[in-house]
């Protein structure tokens, strides 16, 4: 990805919708390379798709709320019985699952510590974590 890849998905994430001549004039590149570009970024993953964003307010959701949520593990089904439900609600826009303290290669490889060995502890009725986003001190 360079500087044109860049300023891409700087000036799409601020307008999805721009058209191709905008973009192109956004980031000084002829509307078809910026087409070719973005295509390539859809091709590869980077860009996963095209979204809108909602006025919650006019909707009438004037409450938005973070619940924590702790899920009895020691039975596997209990958790995707939890997912499926947490997925069919509609008052649920989004819904996480995080986790901390431990040092892994990757997210993935993080992820599979924390279903496969922690939580799978009869011991574990729950976990708390936090990722380190970065040091200030």
């Amino acid at each position: 990805m360079d500087k044109f890849d860049a300023a891409i998905l700087d000036a799409l994430q601020g307008n999805a919708r721009m058209s191709w001549v905008r973009l192109a004039e956004r980031i000084n590149l002829s509307t078809s390379a910026c087409q070719r570009r973005v295509e390539a970024l859809q091709r590869k993953g980077v860009i996963e798709g095209f979204t809108i964003r909602l006025n919650e307010k006019a909707l009438g959701h004037n409450v938005k709320a973070f619940v924590a949520v702790t899920v009895d593990r020691q039975n596997p089904e209990l958790a995707h019985e939890f997912r499926r439900w947490v997925n069919g609600q509609t008052l649920v826009t989004t819904c996480h699952m995080i986790s901390g303290e431990v040092v892994a290669s990757d997210l993935e490889a993080f992820g599979q510590f924390l279903d496969s060995e922690l939580l799978a502890l009869a011991s574990v009725k729950d976990a708390t974590s936090s990722i380190v986003l970065g040091r200030v001190k």
